[in-house]
């Protein structure tokens, strides 16, 4: 999720060395389909080695588990199925905070969605052409996050109801990884999955790690450089993903209409975790300034950046404490 923002490391771009002999290794990878970055530091090269692997390798295994676009997956089984039996607790840990967002924002965080998101994707590419109002009036009535049924060991959809995470699986991946990586021993790391980031410790064991706010607008420009020490950083934007030209149809679809967002471009939330902020900036996203601003101050911890169509920046209370000068 987001191009919009770009990691930079203390020192260039690795950390490297300083007062104590820390071992820095950076890698990249494809996962969930965007690109995940890894560097940790550690006290000897091959713990440092093995901790990015091992966060690699929880992308994938979580991929496997909550992508939408595999057949094989759970979410895939659960789409094609309406019903799924015996969940792994990840995939009932993704569903659990989803119906916990859908509730917190009224609505404008709904997994449920994908059906609409299926109608944008053929109307472009096959028909050439935006869905009719009627077409997304009558997929809409497939879409409430009310209507998931989390039982004891078994998982329904409602009828037709087809389900995305979106909009939440790669903040928890991120979560999950840095976690294998402090269990590992490593206590100096960054991951970034195409932009949802969050970094523990400190780049070379003494700096904070910085991560710039690019422009959403004008990708050679940055709106602010965050400090990101122990801090998630995530963002959502009209400038992702987006099915026409003009971009007036884009994937952060608003589920109470059918119709994408258009009252922001740009949402940054900064807060402990990266599972709550990935929810919570597509939740504001939907929302609009005011109502979005009213939700991110009603949660302990997290702080927000936004952006409206009209280029004006709004800034929660707390935003600019994690902000260079």
């Amino acid at each position: 999720m987001r191009n919009l923002i770009l990691a930079l490391l203390a020192c260039g771009l690795i950390p490297t060395a300083c007062t104590a002999p820390l071992y820095t290794v950076a890698r990249s990878t494809e996962s969930m389909g965007t690109v995940v970055n890894v560097t940790a530091a550690a006290g000897n090269e091959e713990l440092a080695e093995r901790a990015v692997e091992a966060a690699f390798a929880e992308f994938r295994r979580l991929d496997a588990l909550l992508s939408h676009y595999s057949d094989s997956s759970e979410v895939g089984r659960l789409n094609r199925e309406g019903r799924l039996a015996g969940p792994s607790a990840e995939l009932q840990d993704n569903l659990r905070k989803s119906l916990e967002y859908g509730a917190l924002s009224g609505g404008a965080f709904d997994i449920t969605v994908q059906p609409i998101l299926e109608l944008y994707d053929r109307s472009f590419r096959e028909l050439k052409r935006a869905p009719t109002d009627e077409e997304v009036r009558r997929t809409l009535r497939r879409v409430d996050y009310r209507r998931i049924q989390l039982g004891e060991g078994v998982i329904r959809l409602g009828p037709g109801q087809k389900i995305t995470l979106g909009g939440i699986a790669k903040g928890y991946a991120v979560d999950r990884a840095l976690e294998i990586m402090r269990a590992m021993g490593v206590r100096d790391a960054l991951v970034d999955a195409g932009g949802d980031i969050r970094a523990m410790g400190r780049a070379e064991g003494r700096r904070d790690w910085l991560v710039a706010l690019r422009n959403p607008r004008d990708p050679r420009d940055f709106i602010t450089r965050i400090r990101c020490t122990d801090l998630a950083v995530l963002t959502s934007g009209d400038y992702e993903r987006y099915y026409d030209p003009d971009r007036k149809f884009h994937h952060i679809i608003n589920p109470l209409t059918g119709y994408s967002a258009t009252e922001l471009i740009s949402v940054t939330i900064v807060g402990p975790a990266a599972f709550d902020a990935d929810a919570l900036a597509t939740s504001v996203f939907v929302l609009g300034l005011e109502k979005g601003m009213k939700l991110i101050g009603s949660l302990k911890g997290y702080e927000g950046l936004l952006i409206t169509h009209d280029r004006r920046i709004h800034r929660t209370a707390g935003f600019t404490r994690y902000e260079l000068p």
